[in-house]
C-alpha cells in the first residue's frame, strides 16, 4: 500500500539528540478507525485489505476506510490470519472463519460446533498459525490443530504461561515454560530443546537463518538450535538490545529482523546482527507497546499498539528527520556533497556524514539564516544572510559580505563568474588563481533577487 504514503515535499528536520534518519511513518488512532485502542494481530489478504485483531473486533481496512465488525460474542480479537479467502479469528472462548457476501460483508462462522471436547474455562486464543492444509489456534492451555479437507481437530495439551508458537523451516515450535521447546511431529509434541534458558525466559521469535533455527528471547536474545542445545548468536546490536523487553516480533522479506518492544517502540536488526533502527514514540510512533508486527505485500511494516496503529514505510527512497528540540531549526536548503550530508537552517549550516547515524555538526563562522547551497566547479557554495560562503568539508570561508545571498548560478560561456541575486540586487563572483572572491555588485539595479534566470536575447 504504498499510495498511502504521500509526500508533496522532501520533509527535512533533523533531530540532533539522535541523527537517526527515519523512513516516513503514518499512524492511525481509534479516532481514525473508530474502535478499541489495543490491536493484536495484524495480517493482509490477497485483494491487500488489511485485517486487525482489535479490542472491539475485527478490523478492515481498504487502503482508505476502515470498516468495523464485532466479534461474535462481543470480546477482544486477539488473534487474526488471512488464510485463501478465510479470516480465521481467535477470541475469548471462540475462534473461526470469516467469509464475503454477496455484497462483499464480512460472515463470521464458527468453528467451536465441529469440537468433540469442551474448551477449557475461560480460554482464549492468542494465536492463529497456518500449516500445510492445517489451521492451528493456541491458547494459553492447548493447541486446537484444524484439518481444513477433514474439518476435524487434533488437540495438543499445552500449558504455558504465554501462548507463543512459530513456523521456521518445515516444522512448528512452541514452547512450555519449566519445560523448553517442543516441535509437532505426526500431531504430537516432541521435546527439541530443555536448556535452562528455554525453561525460563519466554521465547517471542522462532526464524529460519541458513538452514538453521534461530529463537529469539523475550530479553532480546538470539540462539541457534543446535544438536547440542543452544548456542548465543553474539551480535553487534547486543549492546542496544541488553535492556529491552520484547514481546512481538518478526523477521521481514530482506532478512532483517523487527523486535516489538513493551516499552520502547521497534528495534530492526539487520541479517548480520547490526542495529539498522530504533524507532519509537518520540521519533514518531502512535505509542511505545508493540503488540503485533506485520509486513504487507509492499513491504510496509504494520504495528499493532497499545494506543493505536503505525505504518512504516521502511523501503521508501526518502528519510525524515524530527528536529524534537529545536537545535538545528527550519531547514531551507540540503545538498550532499564529497560524502558528506550538508543542511541549511535558520540557525546556520550543519553537516555530517553520509549514511552514518552520526550526530550533525555545526561549521563556525556560519551561525544564521542560509538561504542556499549550490554545487559548482566542484566547489561548495553557501548563500547565507551575511554574505557567500565556500565550504571546505567542515570549514567555511567568506568570499563575499554583500548581504542577503539568495541564489548562486553559472553564466553560459563564461566559467570564471558567477552570477548572484542578492536582497538589494545582483552581484558577481570570479576565480582568480582558483580562487572565488566577490568581484562587483551590478549597479543599477537594487531589487532583491531571489528568482532570476539567463534568457536568450533572441
Amino acid at each position: 500500500m504504498k499510495n498511502l504514503f504521500t509526500l508533496s515535499f522532501f520533509l527535512c528536520t533533523i533531530s540532533f539528540l539522535s541523527s537517526q534518519e527515519l523512513p516516513p511513518i503514518e499512524n492511525f488512532s481509534y479516532e481514525d478507525y473508530n474502535a478499541g485502542s489495543q490491536n493484536w494481530s495484524i495480517c493482509q489478504s490477497p485483494e491487500k485489505y488489511i485485517y486487525v485483531g482489535n479490542n472491539s473486533g475485527l478490523l478492515e481496512f481498504n487502503g482508505a476506510n476502515w470498516k468495523l465488525y464485532p466479534s461474535p460474542n462481543g470480546t477482544i480479537i486477539r488473534s487474526v490470519n488471512v488464510i485463501n479467502d478465510l479470516i480465521y479469528t481467535g477470541c475469548y472462548m471462540e475462534f473461526g472463519y470469516w467469509k464475503k457476501d454477496e455484497f462483499d460483508n464480512l460472515k463470521y462462522y464458527s468453528l467451536i460446533d465441529k469440537l468433540k471436547v469442551p474448551l477449557v474455562e475461560d480460554e482464549h486464543f492468542w494465536n492463529i498459525l497456518k500449516f500445510n492444509d492445517r489451521v492451528l489456534f493456541q491458547s494459553l492451555d492447548r493447541i486446537y490443530i484444524y484439518n481444513t479437507l477433514e474439518e476435524s481437530f487434533h488437540i495438543i495439551d499445552s500449558k504455558t504461561t504465554k501462548a507463543v508458537i512459530f513456523k521456521a523451516g518445515n516444522n512448528i515450535y512452541f514452547q512450555k515454560i519449566n519445560e523448553g521447546i517442543f516441535k509437532i511431529n505426526n500431531g504430537k509434541p516432541v521435546i527439541v530443546s530443555n536448556h535452562p534458558i528455554v525453561k525460563k525466559h519466554v521465547l517471542v521469535g522462532a526464524f529460519e537463518v541458513d538452514n538453521e533455527i534461530l529463537f529469539l528471547t523475550e530479553r532480546g536474545e538470539f540462539y541457534f538450535l543446535t544438536d547440542g542445545g543452544l548456542v548465543k548468536w553474539n551480535i553487534l546490536a547486543d549492546k542496544e538490545l541488553f535492556s529491552i523487553n520484547v514481546y512481538s516480533s518478526l523477521q521481514l522479506n530482506d532478512g532483517s529482523f523487527i523486535l516489538g518492544t513493551i516499552s520502547d517502540g521497534i528495534y530492526q536488526v539487520d541479517k548480520e546482527g547490526v542495529l539498522k533502527n530504533r524507532i519509537n514514540q518520540q521519533k514518531g510512533l502512535n505509542n511505545n507497546t508493540v503488540l503485533s508486527i506485520s509486513e504487507d505485500a509492499d513491504h510496509n511494516l504494520w504495528l499493532g499498539l497499545n494506543k493505536g496503529i503505525s505504518l512504516i514505510n521502511l523501503n521508501s527512497p526518502f528519510s525524515i528527520y524530527n528536529d524534537l528540540n529545536g537545535k538545528l531549526g527550519a531547514v531551507s536548503a540540503s545538498t550532499i556533497f564529497n560524502d558528506h550530508l550538508y543542511i541549511g537552517t535558520n540557525q546556520g549550516l550543519f553537516y555530517k556524514k553520509l549514511n552514518t547515524q552520526n550526530d550533525f555538526k555545526f561549521i563556525e563562522n556560519t551561525k544564521g539564516q542560509v538561504w542556499c547551497l549550490k554545487k559548482i566547479d566542484d566547489t561548495l557554495f553557501c548563500g547565507h544572510n551575511n554574505g557567500t560562503y565556500v565550504i571546505d568539508r567542515d570549514k567555511a570561508e567568506q568570499i563575499s559580505d554583500f548581504p542577503g545571498t539568495w541564489n548562486i548560478k553559472e553564466i553560459e560561456n563564461n566559467s570564471n563568474q558567477l552570477l548572484q541575486g542578492n536582497y538589494k540586487g545582483l552581484s558577481i563572483l570570479e576565480k582568480y588563481n582558483d580562487i572565488w572572491k566577490f568581484k562587483n555588485r551590478i549597479e543599477g539595479f537594487d531589487i532583491s533577487s531571489r528568482y532570476f534566470e539567463f534568457v536568450d536575447k533572441d
